[in-house]
């Protein structure tokens, strides 16, 4: 038996006529015409919830057989203290809880993963780093991290900014990545045979086959 057809047995149980119902709720303040009984018998519409009170105590019915079918035999002690109306409300707004996606799901349980940070200027294959914690928010294949140091990468990478890094030792021309060159790093585009900075007051810094040049990296992500 459906919502509906629950509170049209109960007013017939109750030995009332739509009408009674309807003139019940005008004593009380309320204009509820038979019409729009009708309408909640039929499950056309639904009371609300001060509506849903009235129905309860006009039927003497409990608020939970007529939410859910189910006779409440032994009061939840989180309703006790509650008239009937508070019930209704109560268990109402229950149910409205529990058939939202939002309240019922289980919340994801994020992966918590530690990294390395360095700090730029730093070679980046010592043992002079911190350990950082991040969440699964950051992005795959991340397999350490660099905090940018100076204004040269602005407008997209700004100084105490965290860089994801995905290891590896080559990359495409146009990519940012992290490079070892002469002893020094960097945090650069390679374009063109030239470690680049995004910040156009910044020269590029040309490769030669002489230097001592390294790739550490790809920058994936930044945080």
């Amino acid at each position: 038996m459906k919502f509906f057809e629950r509170i049209k047995q109960a007013r017939i149980d109750a030995n009332l006529t739509q009408t009674d119902v309807a003139e019940y709720f005008s004593k009380l303040g309320f204009s509820v015409k038979p019409y729009a009984i009708s309408s909640w018998e039929t499950g056309k519409h639904k009371p609300d919830l001060e509506q849903f009170a009235v129905l309860c105590k006009l039927y003497n019915t409990d608020a939970m057989y007529l939410l859910t079918g189910k006779k409440n035999q032994s009061p939840d002690p989180l309703l006790l203290g509650l008239n009937q109306k508070g019930r209704a409300h109560a268990l109402n707004y229950l149910n409205m809880l529990k058939s939202d996606p939002l309240f019922t799901q289980e919340d994801e349980i994020r992966e918590i993963r530690t990294y390395r940070l360095y700090d730029i200027p730093v070679y980046l294959d010592s043992d002079n780093y911190e350990e950082i914690t991040a969440d699964d928010l950051i992005p795959d294949g991340t397999d350490y991290a660099v905090r940018v140091s100076g204004d040269s990468m602005e407008p997209k990478f700004y100084n105490g900014q965290i860089l994801f890094i995905k290891e590896q030792q080559t990359l495409n021309d146009g990519e940012i990545g992290i490079f070892a060159l002469n002893g020094e790093s960097y945090v650069k585009k390679l374009l063109g045979g030239t470690l680049v900075s995004l910040n156009p007051k910044y020269k590029p810094i040309k490769l030669y086959e002489s230097d001592d040049f390294r790739i550490f990296g790809k920058v994936i992500g930044v945080n």
